[in-house]
């Protein structure tokens, strides 16, 4: 009782589905649950949970839901173990983030976690299917927190470590205005950001950046020191 084993599906009728699980009697589970495998036939095998052996009329109890939702939560905790990404569909708004669907369990995205810039319409996310990485879990109430974030912060990482890796001093490189501020500008070069200094900027004293650059613009730079 209470695990989950492998079922051979006996029989379909009109509203029930008969399993053999190798016990002393088969067992029945509504039609109702088989909703989402709409093609299984007799002879399938299926995940199913024992709930009792034998109930009050000495009948086997069994549940794909609960099989279903215990092997979701099974993968759920191992994204958060072993950071495996899973996926889910985005069912709902609610207060301070959105509810996902994930392989049948909900989980919560926060606001903060969607994306790396701030977000602020969710309801444009309702009904997108995403992949996530699970932050949080409370094995107690079988809660989990998920976060997109953590994808692009990720992939970002990643970028970066590989363009710095690339990097040599004497380099020349095209980089995009991004910021400018009384002491230089900060450029993207494409997935690392890198400073240029206000001396280095023109050949000749200037008093600001914004007297030789512009936000937006794209310019020439060479590569001094990196880390």
């Amino acid at each position: 009782e209470n695990e989950i084993v492998s079922g051979l599906v006996s029989a379909i009728s009109d509203g029930d589905v008969v399993l053999d699980i190798g016990y002393k009697s088969d067992g029945l589970v509504s039609l109702s649950e088989f909703r989402d495998t709409p093609d299984f036939k007799p002879g399938d095998s299926i995940d199913i949970y024992i709930e009792t052996s034998e109930d009050s009329r000495g009948q086997l109890v069994l549940s794909r839901r609960k099989a279903k939702l215990l092997r979701a939560w099974e993968t759920i905790v191992d994204s958060f173990n072993n950071g495996t990404v899973i996926k889910g569909t985005v069912v709902s708004k609610t207060k301070g983030g959105l509810i996902v669907d994930t392989y049948g369990l909900e989980t919560f995205l926060p606001g903060s976690q969607i994306d790396i810039r701030p977000i602020l319409d969710y309801d444009s996310y309702v009904g997108k299917t995403m992949e996530f990485k699970v932050v949080k879990i409370n094995e107690s109430i079988k809660n989990a927190v998920v976060s997109h974030k953590a994808l692009i912060e990720s992939d970002l990482a990643e970028q970066r470590e590989a363009i710095i890796s690339s990097l040599e001093k004497g380099q020349v490189l095209e980089g995009l205005v991004k910021n400018i501020t009384d002491f230089g500008a900060f450029l993207d070069l494409g997935g690392v950001d890198g400073l240029l200094y206000i001396t280095d900027i023109s050949w000749g004293r200037i008093k600001h950046p914004s007297e030789i650059l512009k936000l937006n613009q794209r310019i020439n730079v060479v590569v001094l020191d990196f880390d």
